[in-house]
């Protein structure tokens, strides 16, 4: 069994953030059959008391780099496959020191200012670019920048594929978050703020057990003219935020929690590494900034943003596009990658404008439509159109099929009305054509299988597409009216119906 370690840390005054989404894709690696163990400062455990509730195996190790390497040492004999390594006070010559016990090392970091050495980096802010840590990790480092990659829960990437996105018309609910400790107490100042900005509603308050003003917040919420709710170290936070209309909090995890379930934020940064990912939630779209040191105008901007049902739209729908809920899978992927039949490793990426020209050259190779539902060739201005539409989309999901590091191919998959009350969506492929019988179609329908897989996928195939037929057929989907259905689990069929779809419709 292949053994992952995450080493990070949690207090009251640094918050459970790092340690939370480490325990997010930690979740998903063990869903994937890895064993994972964390090692940890000697506060973390009662800071974040869903760790303990976990079952995974916690080292507690000491402050001193060379020590922690010891007692890793000591506990695995053999190198383990990966370390990951989510820690601000840690930079590239701490992560060398590592390389003795781990075969590969990941690090997750969202700064951007300071060099690493590592394997793979995850930076899940907003609009952060691979470019950002150009000059920060070895030529070889594999970089996975933006939300798409958000190490969230793995209840949030079911909940996604379950829910398609909907209106805010039923949801009535006030969320307020400020991380799990908000040593800062602006909780207490964003309930001020609320209160003052003459917003009603139902409010519900997320705090952990070591956050050090609870008691203050509390009474607070004693003198709330409205119904009030706090929730200290609540396991479920996906209903709350499906009944809420507005979400106020800080800008780092919950933020990205908060568009998954498509709920406009009011964000107020409480620390510097907070700025950029602001920032970057609000250029999305799926946020606004509220300076709660002004209290008088944060009250006007939330009772200014909360009366503009098109705005809050506006703002939810632009969350559920940043941030789908399926980061982890994705990160996943890149340390448990598929095969190609070349052994190549093979994952899933989102696709981004960039692509643009070279999905339009695959769309041009000969034969690439030949068994298309529209067989002409598409324009340059026809294609960007379709590409933009399919980005602001969250209702599909555009992939590009990485094998070796290079692009190879466009894996897509469109929601379509549930089957046997199940998710469903269709899938089409296309690989490039240098990369031809290599197997990759293969491991990408694999990997479609990884991304969503709680869900019907569907295949429409040409019936004179014998190659196609080969691919869905060996991947285990079974014939379905025109088409091809692959099922979650043994659950009985429903009547066959035929199923639709490729890449421009």
């Amino acid at each position: 069994m292949p053994i992952i370690v995450f080493r990070a840390d949690a207090s009251p005054e640094i918050g459970a953030g790092h340690v939370m989404r480490c325990l997010a894709f930690a979740k998903t690696m063990s869903g994937l059959g890895w064993e994972c163990a964390f090692a940890v400062g000697v506060e973390t455990p009662a800071t974040v008391p869903a760790l303990a509730r976990s079952g995974y195996e916690i080292l507690i190790v000491g402050a001193a780099p060379k020590d922690q390497v010891k007692i890793l040492s000591q506990r695995f004999i053999d190198a383990i496959d990966w370390l990951v390594i989510d820690h601000y006070g840690f930079d590239a010559s701490f992560e060398n020191l590592f390389r003795v016990l781990a075969r590969h090392i990941m690090v997750i970091d969202d700064m951007a200012d300071r060099p690493h050495d590592c394997d793979i980096l995850l930076d899940q802010g907003p609009g952060r670019q691979s470019g950002d840590y150009a000059d920060l990790v070895p030529a070889h480092t594999h970089v996975l920048a933006g939300p798409g990659y958000a190490l969230l829960d793995p209840a949030y990437g079911a909940y996604r594929d379950g829910t398609p996105p909907g209106s805010l018309v039923s949801r009535g609910s006030i969320y307020v978050s400020f991380g799990a400790t908000d040593p800062h107490n602006a909780t207490f100042s964003g309930l001020n703020a609320l209160e003052k900005s003459g917003v009603g509603g139902p409010v519900h308050v997320v705090l952990g057990t070591a956050a050090p003003h609870r008691a203050a917040v509390k009474k607070r919420l004693e003198a709330w003219s409205s119904e009030a709710l706090l929730h200290i170290d609540v396991a479920e936070i996906i209903p709350l935020l499906a009944a809420s209309r507005l979400g106020l909090g800080a800008g780092g995890v919950s933020a990205l929690e908060r568009c998954c379930c498509g709920v406009p934020s009011m964000i107020a940064v409480t620390a510097d590494n907070q700025r950029a990912a602001a920032a970057g939630f609000r250029a999305a779209g799926a946020a606004e900034l509220i300076d709660l040191g002004d209290m008088a105008e944060a009250a006007r901007h939330i009772a200014e943003t909360s009366t503009h049902p098109d705005r809050l739209a506006h703002m939810s729908a632009a969350g559920q596009i940043l941030c789908d809920g399926r980061g982890a899978r994705r990160a996943a992927m890149a340390l448990a990658p598929e095969r190609s039949g070349k052994n190549a490793p093979v994952w899933l990426r989102p696709a981004t404008a960039a692509d643009e020209e070279t999905i339009l050259e695959w769309q041009r190779s000969p034969g690439a439509r030949r068994f298309a539902r529209n067989p002409e060739l598409p324009d340059a201005a026809t294609h960007a159109a379709w590409l933009q539409a399919a980005l602001n989309d969250p209702e599909m999901l555009l992939n590009i099929i990485e094998c070796g590091g290079h692009a190879a191919g466009v894996l897509r998959l469109d929601r379509r009305p549930a089957r046997a009350s199940l998710p469903a969506y269709v899938v089409s492929i296309l690989i490039a054509p240098e990369h031809h019988r290599e197997g990759i179609g293969k491991a990408a329908l694999a990997l479609a299988r990884r991304l969503v897989p709680g869900v019907v996928l569907l295949a429409a195939v040409h019936r004179d597409n014998a190659a196609s037929q080969a691919l869905f057929g060996g991947a285990g989907y079974v014939a379905d009216g025109d088409g091809f259905a692959l099922w979650p689990d043994s659950a009985s069929r429903p009547t066959p119906i035929a199923a639709q779809g490729e890449l421009h419709g």
